[in-house]
């Protein structure tokens, strides 16, 4: 069995942290891509820099999950829970998140051309989010942000 097997057997039990030092030993980028996890609890997950383009991850569990500067091209994260999630400089590229769950979720710096977000997501927290760090979800921070740029005119389109 090759290495991109053994993980997608681990990913596929749920068996994170055995995933997480895997992939930590093998100091390697890990591709993934295409590999169908729909529905599996990965809370915690660290897909740092992860090839996870084409991924089947709808209604998966990703709450707390690492995946900063991952590439999820044409990904598939419908009803994925991302809360608290990292997703800071991301490759969303076409990446579906209707009707994910992504209640302090970072996308600083993602690149979300083409990304379909829920519907209750306005526009405006997510250009806070990519390009002032604040985190999706009734982040407190975005209220406030809001109100200072109103205060000043400037506005959030």
């Amino acid at each position: 069995m090759d290495v991109r097997d053994e993980l997608v057997r681990l990913l596929r039990r749920g068996d994170v942290a055995e995933f997480n030092e895997v992939s930590r030993r093998r100091r390697q980028i890990v591709d993934l891509s295409e590999v169908d996890l729909a529905g599996v609890r990965l809370e915690g997950i660290d897909f740092r820099a992860a090839v996870l383009d084409g991924v089947k991850l709808s209604r998966a569990r990703l709450a707390g999950a690492d995946l900063q500067g991952a590439s999820l091209r044409f990904a598939n994260l419908e009803g994925a829970d991302l809360e608290g999630a990292n997703l800071s400089k991301a490759n969303l590229f076409s990446a579906y998140l209707a009707g994910a769950r992504l209640h302090g979720a970072a996308i600083y710096g993602a690149d979300v051309v083409s990304a379909v977000f829920p519907d209750d997501v306005p526009a405006a927290e997510l250009r806070l989010a990519l390009e002032v760090g604040t985190r999706l979800r009734h982040d407190p921070a975005v209220a406030l942000l809001r109100a200072v740029l109103a205060g000043r005119g400037a506005g959030v389109p």
